[in-house]
């Protein structure tokens, strides 16, 4: 393998579209591991630790953009580098038109929201800047330590302005979709959430049901923390209830930190429209104290919000799911027992464990539900086992598997090359810069397992949910028949998954014990 590398001096190109360049450069013929972005201090240590630093590299500086191949030859690499600029046009390196907010804010002078990308150790100077111009800042940006994202959010708050993040992939403003969102029909509930895999849940199902969202606002993940304080969830109740478009409002999180739920229930309290929350993991009288309506997952939140209009979601019967289970289990063998699940969501991999703990016991992760669930290596399994693919260990130096799906195609290989897999769990979530088709990505693996377990005389079971709307470019409807038609079980909903999932071990374990 060779070494490439590009330097563009004084270039910048924001996180997103990096992202963009490196999965298009990770998906060629010839590409061992690849690099796109900014050259900051810890770029450049990632890049050391990938194998990809050379002098070009370390010699960079903060504002200069740095690709870096690792490829079988140059003609592999001019190859790779052809490939981003035919398919990815739009993000091909290029001097930016403004070198600030404040002359981006100049030339346009009607903007009042500003979506932030760049890497997390600029994110708070650039939101404020952009929070001081009197622009709403979505904020895609990630590792933004918790006191400067409560710096950030206070200076929000003071100025009357939405912060959304820092790492918010999710917000659907005014019916346009925003960095990762679904395309969803317009409708009147408005959604608060810091899960955007929760966000994105419920608002498919709204939409699947002729209905759909007002607004859509992501805090970030940390926002409910302590250290920040709900500062972005307790705004974003103001601006639904003042929102002319929301007649209901729906919040979404994992479980609060108690001074932050405190502060939440008593906002409910007060809010002048209906309200349904799924606070998963909180107590339940806490919630319904404040008026609020209680949902304990995301599909209970789903048919909560769905019911303040007469409509409902049929999902399958649990006699549906145990008929699904006893025909899973035919042909496997003595040895396998487990179920593998290998996730991108990380709101849909606590959700799928907290599911079949219940019926399995306790499920092994690199993000476990009790710490003596928790992986020594999160790349080998032990018994059940969920691992999110999306954490730091997976993702460094690569992009996100929601936005490229053959980064976790290793893994599950891996898990379908064990003797002990009976399944393999999968979560499917389609936005508008993923892969086309990440389905079709995924069924050469998979098929490859099942044909491999058959082989050792058993059979593989792979179940999955895809979270998605028919107006996605990928088609939710397309996506799902694809891996139907390959014998893959697939599920309404991540939790419906993880039932029929842990009723396959279940059966699985009573047959072979009789």
């Amino acid at each position: 393998m060779e070494r490439f590398t590009i330097l563009q001096k004084d270039t910048y190109v924001d996180s997103l579209a990096s992202l963009f360049t490196m999965s298009v450069l990770m998906d060629c013929e010839g590409v061992e591991n690849a690099y796109a972005g900014m050259a900051t201090p810890s770029s450049k240590q990632m890049m050391e630790e990938l194998g990809l630093a050379d002098d070009a590299v370390r010699g960079a500086g903060e504002n200069d953009f740095v690709i870096a191949v690792r490829a079988s030859g140059r003609e592999a690499f001019e190859a790779a580098m052809a490939k981003t600029k035919k398919e990815e046009p739009d993000i091909a390196v290029q001097k930016p038109a403004f070198s600030t907010v404040e002359e981006a804010v100049r030339a346009n002078p009607r903007a009042n929201i500003c979506s932030i990308a760049v890497p997390g150790e600029y994110a708070c100077e650039v939101t404020k800047q952009a929070l001081n111009q009197g622009l709403h800042c979505i904020v895609f940006s990630s590792n933004v330590p918790l006191e400067q994202e409560r710096e950030m959010k206070e200076l929000a708050r003071e100025k009357g302005l939405l912060c959304m993040g820092p790492d918010c992939g999710v917000a659907n403003i005014n019916g346009a979709a925003f960095v990762l969102s679904s395309i969803n029909n317009r409708g009147p509930f408005g959604i608060c959430g810091a899960s955007g895999c929760g966000i994105q849940h419920v608002a498919a199902f709204l939409h699947e049901a002729g209905s759909g969202v007002s607004q859509t606002i992501g805090t970030g993940g940390n926002d409910l923390k302590e250290q920040v304080g709900g500062i972005s969830m307790l705004m974003g109740i103001d601006a639904l209830e003042n929102d002319p478009d929301t007649e209901y409002i729906v919040l979404i999180s994992r479980k609060p930190a108690d001074s932050v739920l405190q502060a939440l229930t008593a906002r409910i309290r007060e809010c002048k429209k209906p309200v349904v929350a799924c606070f998963m993991g909180a107590d339940r009288a806490a919630v319904e104290a404040s008026g609020a309506l209680w949902a304990g997952d995301l599909d209970g939140c789903a048919q909560q919000a769905l019911s303040l209009i007469g409509k409902q979601i049929d999902f399958d019967s649990d006699e549906a799911l145990t008929a699904m289970a006893r025909s899973a289990i035919e042909g496997m063998s003595a040895q396998q027992k487990y179920v593998r699940g290998i996730y991108c969501g990380g709101t849909y991999c606590d959700e799928v464990m907290q599911t079949m703990q219940r019926t399995i016991g306790g499920v092994y992760s690199n993000c476990p539900l009790s710490p003596e669930l928790q992986l020594a290596d999160s790349r080998a399994s032990v018994k059940n086992t969920v691992v999110d693919s999306g954490e730091e260990e997976f993702t460094r130096g690569r992009p996100h598997p929601t936005l490229e799906p053959s980064m976790r195609l290793p893994l599950i290989a891996k898990e379908g090359e064990d003797p002990e897999t009976a399944v393999i769990l999968l979560d499917f979530i389609l936005t508008p810069p993923e892969h086309i088709d990440p389905a079709g990505v995924t069924l050469p693996v998979l098929t490859s397992a099942m044909e491999a377990a058959r082989a050792r005389g058993g059979r593989l079971a792979v179940v999955c949910s895809v979270l998605g709307t028919d107006a996605d470019l990928q088609n939710v409807s397309l996506q799902r028949q694809k891996l139907l038609d390959a014998g893959v079980y697939v599920c309404r909903s991540n939790r419906q998954a993880g039932q029929l999932a842990a009723k396959i071990i279940q059966l699985k374990k009573e047959r072979d014990e009789a």
